[in-house]
């Protein structure tokens, strides 16, 4: 009963982190509404990100808890980009970087796992071809945390634009996570829609910072 109700909330919270991907994608970047609608996505990733935890913790796989940490750490730091106009490092980045650390290696070592034939991680029903799907996470979590570390160990976030383009490859990765566990969710359980996402969602990052850095893509005057 109670993995149930801890189930249907993990939906819940996956459905509202679907719907405001979608309003923040749709609505004009660096303006009152997008930043509203990405609060509401944050938070909701993050009660994902807790479910998660929960379920696995009852008895759920434990890849479940690897892509719940992963998604959590991206969101959150994609969120203190947003947030943290003055570049401003506080003991909460310190921790977010603890917590894609090991993301990352909790990944790379479900990956090894899969791929040995172990029984200790379920792969799906795939085989060990499934151990693809946690290294390329793993790789993608390992090198944003190196984006975050190569800001923050100077003592500094970023700052104008910068901030604006480290905020959009966070918080595309988060997307790219939502859209992932909607399509895993909805259609089917297979490598192809692991991977899918990610190269289509990869593409729209690289586009996005394209108009960043143009000038295209600025934060409210009040914020500036």
């Amino acid at each position: 009963m109670l993995q149930m109700a801890i189930l249907i909330f993990h939906i819940f919270a996956g459905s509202i982190a679907l719907c405001t991907a979608a309003g923040a994608f749709m609505t004009k970047k660096g303006r009152a509404w997008h930043a509203r609608i990405g609060k509401i996505y944050s938070f909701a990733m993050m009660m994902v990100a807790l479910s998660s935890f929960m379920l696995v913790v009852l008895g759920a796989p434990f890849f479940l808890l690897m892509i719940g940490i992963f998604s959590g750490y991206i969101v959150a730091v994609g969120w203190r980009r947003a947030v943290n106009r003055k570049g401003e490092v506080v003991k909460i980045d310190r921790i977010l970087i603890a917590i894609g650390i090991i993301g990352a290696l909790g990944l790379f070592v479900t990956s090894a796992v899969i791929f040995s034939g172990s029984n200790l991680i379920k792969s799906n029903g795939e085989g060990r071809i499934f151990g693809i799907v946690p290294l390329v996470f793993a790789g993608i979590c390992g090198g944003l945390v190196w984006v975050q570390t190569r800001v923050d160990e100077k003592g500094l976030a970023p700052r104008e634009k910068l901030r604006i383009t480290q905020h959009v490859i966070f918080m595309g990765s988060g997307t790219i996570a939502t859209v992932t566990a909607f399509l895993l969710t909805a259609v089917s359980n297979s490598v192809f829609l692991w991977i899918i996402p990610t190269i289509v969602g990869t593409a729209g990052i690289i586009f996005w910072t394209m108009k960043v850095n143009a000038g295209k893509i600025t934060p409210l005057k009040s914020e500036q």
